[in-house]
């Protein structure tokens, strides 16, 4: 067991991420007792006797391979994001809100007009999380809420991590895009 302070995480989240994926668990003491564990998802399955959260069922793939020419990753964000909008009230088992459905339009306009496809994820702030990776091992999140702004995390794989706010826009969001893509 290792305890870590929140911003030796965020500093070094790839790392922590690996040791945790190889079996470590991670104990971030917070404020008022609010603590949270990092462990691997083996490791959670096997202490939750392999039951899935309902919001990891409801994300994962049906099954069924479609192999049509037109299914696009822009395709399967927007399946994605369906499955998203369908989630009820406590869907990660912590009493988590649904998304609203203004998040959810919003996001599939977005999804629409991006040029690089994220992985798309729903979080407990009832916002959804748009994620992308670049050749260099970097890694940019983008949160997206009913506010015509967004915020974004970066996680260089060399650097310090650092966040700002853009407009939630659909230009500004691929022009943070491009910028990060073409990092070296």
């Amino acid at each position: 067991m290792i305890i870590a302070k929140q911003i030796e995480i965020r500093n070094n989240i790839r790392e922590y991420f690996d040791t945790a994926y190889g079996g470590e668990v991670i104990i971030v003491p917070r404020k008022q007792g609010k603590n949270v564990v990092i462990l691997s998802e083996k490791e959670y399955l096997r202490l939750n006797g392999d039951q899935l959260p309902a919001y990891y069922s409801a994300l994962k793939p049906s099954g069924k391979k479609d192999t049509s020419i037109h299914d696009s990753e822009q395709t399967k964000n927007l399946n994605k994001l369906e499955k998203i909008g369908n989630l009820k009230e406590d869907w990660n088992g912590n009493g988590a809100p649904a998304i609203p459905s203004k998040v959810i339009r919003k996001v599939r306009a977005l999804i629409k007009a991006l040029n690089i496809q994220p992985e798309i994820f729903p979080t407990a702030l009832e916002t959804i999380q748009l994620e992308f990776d670049n050749a260099g091992h970097d890694h940019m999140e983008i949160e997206i809420s009913e506010s015509d702004k967004a915020e974004v995390f970066v996680v260089p794989y060399d650097d310090n991590e650092y966040s700002e706010v853009i407009k939630s826009t659909a230009a500004a969001i691929n022009k943070k895009v491009a910028a990060f893509m073409d990092r070296k």
